[in-house]
């Protein structure tokens, strides 16, 4: 072998290495790519399992702590006294319901109290305990509707309890900002409610301290 054909042989050698040399960078570079892919995978799912674990626990405690003041301080208003408004079929119908309520018949209460609103809308008796029976049976929304006619009729003796519930029955639908807001109104007026009002927005700050 001549020298020429020795230094082109060398070349060529030369040449492979370095191919060989920058394959294996390539291999290498995208192995490190793949591995930081991975881990940057990893670290998001991680990322997001955990954010969801610590938003259901969020959910979960203010779910819970909800409950548990509505179950403080909630205590089903009892009848009280004999209503009567000048109309015989409404008494009658008016003083069975109130008989089922008291029996804790919610559901057979309603539909009398609904027969005595179909016949006087504005019966603030009916509204009251009507809204009542709803919020025993696990319906605020319904409840809330009827405290609010209550409200709305202006001349009856349930209009600081129809205000009061309202606040309960926020807290029974999870909706606390709606419940403080109730309350804190209750708790800047010089009623009944206005002590335990007090109260119930103290131990709302402290849960969300």
């Amino acid at each position: 072998i001549q020298e020429t054909e020795v230094m082109e042989l060398r070349a060529k050698l030369g040449n492979i290495i370095q191919q060989v040399n920058r394959e294996e960078k390539k291999k290498r570079s995208f192995a490190a790519k793949l591995t930081t892919s991975r881990v940057a995978i990893a670290s998001v799912a991680a990322s997001l399992i955990l954010l969801l674990s610590i938003s259901g626990l969020i959910s979960r405690n203010t779910t819970s702590s909800d409950a548990e003041l509505y179950s403080q301080f909630y205590q089903p208003y009892q009848t009280t006294g004999i209503f009567r408004s000048g109309d015989a079929l409404i008494d009658s119908k008016l003083t069975q319901a109130l008989h089922k309520y008291n029996d804790q018949q919610y559901d057979a209460s309603i539909d009398l109290f609904s027969q005595v609103l179909k016949i006087d809308k504005n019966n603030p008796v009916s509204n009251f305990y009507s809204a009542m029976a709803y919020q025993q049976t696990g319906k605020p929304e319904l409840a809330i509707e009827a405290y609010q006619k209550v409200i709305q009729d202006k001349d009856n003796l349930f209009i600081e309890q129809a205000q009061w519930y309202i606040g309960l029955c926020y807290l029974q639908n999870e909706n606390r900002k709606k419940a403080y807001r109730q309350f804190k109104s209750i708790a800047n007026s010089n009623g009944f409610y206005q002590e335990k009002a007090s109260a119930i927005l103290r131990k709302i700050r402290y849960l969300e301290e």
